[in-house]
Formats: C-alpha cells, structure tokens, sequence
C-alpha cells in the first residue's frame, strides 16, 4: 500500500512538474518529499490526507525495520482507507476511479471486518493495557504490539513525523498504569472514523474530529480538589512536553549553556513542575526543559548577564 502511494505520488508530480529526481541525492523524490510537494506546492493532498499517509508510512517504517504485531481489524482499516484514498486521487487525476482498471469481481480485503468501526481503537488499545498489566508479556512484545496503534496518534497530531524508541518506551510504561487508555493518548481519542456509501464503505477516511471529541484534558495539581465531571490523571507523553536540555534551551535562546544554566538558577526554573522535570529512561536520568521554561527565560534575556554574574559570585562565596 505504502509503495503504491508513492508509485501514484510520483506519477502525479512527474506530470505537473516534470521532475521527481533530487540531484544532490542521487534518487527519485522519497515519500516525505512527496508528500510535501502534493500538499504544499501542487495542493492535490489536503491536510487529513497527509495525516494518513503519514500514519500509513509509520507502519509501513515499523514493519520493515522493527517487529511488529497489527491485528486483522487495524489492517482493515489501512487496506480500506487506502483503497479509498487511491480512488480518489486516481479519480481527480484522470477522471477515472478504481473500477475502470480492476475486475468487477468482487474482492473481499478482509476475513473479519469491523462490524462497528469507530469501536476498533477501543478495543485496541483496551486490550494492550490489560495485557500490559500480565508480568509475562515482554517490553520487546508490548513495544511490537503497540507500535501499529502508535501511528493513530500520529495523526492527531499537528505535523507528519515518525515515532521514536523513546515515545514507546515512555508510552507501554503509560499504559500500563493508566486506568484508562484516553488519558495515555489524548491525541487518539480525538480521531474519528467517516464512512460514505453502504455495506462496506466505499468512503472511508480517518480525520481529527473537533467538535464530537471525546471530552478529555490535562489537569495541573492545582485544578485537581476543583474538578468535577472529568478525567483527572498524570501527564502523558512527558518526554513531548519536557523535550529540551539544556543545550537545546540554550541554542534556542543564543545563550552559552553556562549562562542559560546562570538564569535557571536566578528564577528557580527546576522549582517549576511545568518548565522542568527530570525524567528517566531505565536507570539514565535525563534533566529536561518545557516550552514554559523556555519562553519564560526568553522574556528575561535581557537579564542573563546579570544572572551570569549574581550566580558566579554566589558559587564563589559557598565555595
């Protein structure tokens, strides 16, 4: 499915621009770049279009490079929707659907369809998190199974990009002890299925629901004696939230790492539960920052060399 996208991708380019060779390469166009050009420049893939094809490329990344278990019911789920998506890209290509070139015979993609679609991530990822809970199931197999479902959050995100070792670590870890799946993947909960035509759908797309969302957000420690009538849980998906060094905060305010360390000092930066944790993956312990230090710390640039020198004279008189 994977190759027949960027087959089709390339063909589509190759027509309206007469170019899919990337010179200081040395190969064709890969699949990110096609998808940039079909969405950004030639504006015949539109925003839920990329959100699948990017889900489809992480499974496919999983599949080739890493192991992998996908249950029949997610296949079905890419093999339709990419079915779906083919047709219609042929279609407003040529003005010809799937039908002018395939058997009219029918065809089943499945032995055991989803009876309810929107019920299929559910179960999913229900099923995972009780599994997560048997001592038995390895992280190595957990990882494996949770790596097809992985690629709906994906979606729920703002830019395609693909999933690192990292995140799955940090996410079977999740899972194991939510209480419920939605907290894990806010992003998830947040898709949605649409189906046109009858029987088994001829339209068939996965989008980012706003409006008909499932009703879940983040509360900070603060809010948590307040609330009522909503989910009350951890923060997920720490090492998204928390995801710069120090190096990386001091880059992204033009600061040495001695003088960014200065102003984390000066304000007590590493007091803030929201601008900085320290996170670990397996015994390594890793100091991270938020976008909340960040922008705080870079309101207060102009103070860095006073912090610089208030710090240097504070160390030395403890010394």
């Amino acid at each position: 499915m994977h190759h027949s996208f960027e087959l089709l991708l390339k063909s589509l380019i190759l027509e309206k621009t007469g170019e899919v060779f990337d010179n200081e390469r040395g190969y064709s166009f890969g699949f990110d770049k096609c998808i940039a050009i079909a969405s950004q420049d030639l504006r015949f893939l539109s925003p839920d279009h990329c959100k699948f094809l990017s889900m489809l490329d992480n499974l496919r990344d999983s599949a080739v490079h890493y192991y992998h278990e996908a249950s029949e019911h997610v296949l079905y789920i890419f093999a339709q929707a990419s079915a779906s998506l083919f047709n219609e890209l042929l279609r407003n290509a040529t003005g010809k659907g799937l039908l002018q070139y395939l058997p009219s015979r029918v065809l089943p993609i499945s032995t055991l369809p989803p009876t309810q679609l929107a019920s299929v991530l559910d179960s999913e990822f229900e099923q995972l998190r009780l599994l997560l809970r048997d001592p038995k199931l390895s992280k190595a197999r957990a990882i494996a199974m949770l790596r097809p479902l992985m690629a709906f959050k994906i979606a729920g995100e703002e830019s395609p990009r693909r999933m690192t070792n990292a995140e799955l670590e940090v996410a079977v870890e999740n899972l194991r002890a939510a209480e419920n799946w939605r907290i894990v993947f806010p992003e998830v909960a947040h898709i949605r299925i649409t189906c046109e035509g009858e029987g088994l759908p001829v339209g068939f797309k996965v989008v980012k629901s706003g409006s008909e969302a499932i009703p879940v957000r983040v509360l900070k420690e603060t809010e948590a004696e307040k609330a009522e009538g909503v989910i009350i849980m951890r923060d997920v998906d720490i090492f998204d939230k928390f995801n710069m060094g120090l190096n990386d905060l001091a880059k992204k305010l033009a600061l040495s790492p001695n003088k960014t360390l200065a102003m984390v000092r000066e304000f007590k930066i590493q007091k803030d539960a929201e601008a900085y944790r320290e996170l670990r993956i397996g015994r390594t312990p890793f100091k991270r920052y938020s976008k909340k230090a960040l922008d705080f710390l870079r309101d207060r640039i102009d103070t860095a060399d006073e912090c610089w020198t208030k710090q240097r004279i504070w160390r030395k008189k403890k010394m």
